[in-house]
């Protein structure tokens, strides 16, 4: 069962490759969580919003992203 005040619950997989850690900070829309890349064993930072959410920003942030890292 969810923790209401949590999107996730430590200890799940998030697409099939990211292991969920405990939560490490919460912005305006989402949640921040350290992680586990199951195939490489590298530490990451999982930001997770609602899918309930109203206007969702992660999909454009990451769109953001990868512009910037691709020189644009």
């Amino acid at each position: 069962m969810k923790n209401k005040e949590r999107i996730i619950d430590t200890d799940d997989v998030v697409g099939e490759k990211f292991k969920v850690g405990r939560k490490i900070g919460k912005g305006a829309f989402c949640e921040v969580y350290a992680g586990v890349n199951l195939q490489s064993g590298e530490e990451v930072a999982i930001k997770l919003e609602p899918v309930t959410t109203e206007h969702p920003q992660l999909y454009h942030e990451s769109e953001i992203y990868k512009r910037l890292q691709g020189g644009v």
